[in-house]
């Protein structure tokens, strides 16, 4: 009889390696969550990976929060917020893959790129119980002008928030009852490979770090039962599911025989920087092989982790003028003139949302062509411009459109940035033109990575 080399594919659900009786919570209890994937002979595709829970939210100690609670979370990241630091090292040999810093930056800027308002709203609602930013509708429906209680979008995303403050089991949700059911995916370099060898590398551990309650919930100071100290979330029920392609017999003795292999992903690189006048110059010195974006957003400091203001709000520092560098030369573009009218009219007026900008950065995601109508146009993104709490902007570069190597940069990747950085009162989520304030730069770098592994272990090439 012929025998015919078969393969089997098979989903795992992992538990934490430091599994809590009393859920996951930055605050009290556990703040991280530790997975251990075997080096097993088989692929797993990291792509549909997803980290399952139950979130339990309390507006304070034992208190759920209710309808009518000034109490948010942004309308497009949901509760993939809850990440904030994800580590990937090798099972086997110790070495560390990847290692991702403000993860909850790159999920916003993740999904205010890749998927139009309808995509979010109709497509991510089930994972990470996101509403969306956008008008479903791009000529009727709700606009969303801020953060006030009647926001129907802020309503709507608010049901999901409305769980027990006291259960811990796997109690199903209803609407103010029991644990919400989430199933996130993550964002990660390695995890946007569809086939990563599980023997080949090692095996994996994943290190998950929780957000801080204040850097997850928001709402006006003065409203009706905002966020406070004590506001806090737990995660219950977790686990870790991923979809394994187990080798056949001929590629087990294949992979025995072979010690040293070549191996490849893409990673990212996470750098933080502070605008701290009118006009800024950034550096970044990067050793990347295979550098193939970049992608950068901002939020002003005096934000970060504020109950007061949306953590995850991709806003615009007022940008008028922007030039890449690469080794202190122009490179990969320039851009001197991004302002429509007087540069002496106050950011809260400026009707220009720079669409070329926008093109821009969202070409360091995918193809220009690509790119959706709605991802532009700030009416079809929010109702409102960039300088909004709920706005969509950021910059960033392709550096390699055309071939998708990448480029090798062993050196300087700056930025010359033009800005008016005005204050933000957090409390209108606005901005004045009494004075001017630092500007965080959260910057994301997208490359492509290669490793020689052998029986001693993992090496760069």
């Amino acid at each position: 009889m012929n025998s015919v080399a078969t393969q089997q594919k098979r989903f795992i659900k992992l538990t934490p390696s430091n599994n809590s009786t009393t859920g996951f919570s930055p605050d009290s209890s556990q703040p991280i969550i530790r997975f251990s994937v075997a080096d097993t002979m088989a692929h797993a595709n990291m792509k549909d990976a997803r980290l399952n829970f139950r979130i339990r939210v309390e507006r304070a100690a034992g208190v759920s929060v209710a309808q009518g609670d000034d109490f948010n979370v942004d309308l497009g990241v949901g509760m993939c917020g809850v990440l904030d630091q994800v580590i990937v090292s090798s099972r086997r040999y110790g070495n560390q893959l990847e290692a991702v810093h403000n993860m909850g930056r790159l999920n916003s800027a993740w999904y205010s790129s890749l998927y139009s308002p309808k995509q979010m709203q109709s497509n991510q609602n089930l994972l990470c119980r996101t509403t969306g930013k956008g008008r479903y509708n791009g000529t009727h429906g709700e606009s969303g002008a801020g953060i006030t209680l009647t926001d129907q979008r802020q309503l709507l995303q608010r049901k999901y928030l409305r769980s027990s403050a006291t259960a811990t089991g796997a109690t199903e949700w209803n609407g103010g009852t029991g644990l919400l059911d989430c199933s996130v995916p993550i964002h990660l370099g390695l995890f946007q490979n569809e086939d990563v060898n599980l023997n080949q590398v090692g095996g994996l551990e994943i290190s998950i770090y929780l957000a801080q309650s204040r850097a997850l919930f928001y709402g006006v100071s003065a409203g009706n039962n905002p966020p406070t100290a004590s506001s806090t979330y737990s995660l219950h029920d977790v686990s870790l599911t991923m979809p394994l392609l187990y080798m056949s017999a001929g590629e087990i003795q294949q992979q025995v025989q072979t010690p040293e292999s070549m191996m490849s992903f893409m990673s990212w690189t996470s750098i933080y920087s502070v605008l701290d006048s009118t006009f800024a110059s950034v550096a970044h010195r990067l050793a990347l092989k295979g550098l193939l974006s970049s992608i950068h957003n901002f939020l002003p400091t005096n934000a970060i982790n504020s109950t007061t203001f949306n953590n995850h709000a991709l806003l615009d520092p007022g940008m008028e003028e922007l030039t890449f560098l690469r080794d202190g030369v122009k490179n990969p573009m320039e851009k001197t003139a991004l302002v429509a009218d007087s540069r002496a009219t106050t950011l809260a007026n400026k009707a220009s949302t720079q669409a070329e900008i926008l093109n821009d950065y969202l070409g360091a995601y995918r193809n220009p062509r690509d790119i959706l109508y709605s991802q532009v146009i700030p009416d079809n993104l929010n109702g409102i411009g960039a300088t909004q709490s709920r706005a969509s902007y950021g910059i960033g570069a392709n550096y390699d459109p055309s071939a998708g190597a990448g480029i090798a940069v062993n050196g300087t990747i700056s930025y010359d940035i033009r800005s008016k950085i005005q204050a933000v009162n957090s409390s209108a989520a606005n901005w004045t033109a009494q004075s001017t304030e630092p500007f965080a730069m959260y910057s994301f770098y997208l490359a492509r990575q290669n490793y020689m592994v052998s029986p001693q272990g993992i090496t760069s090439v």
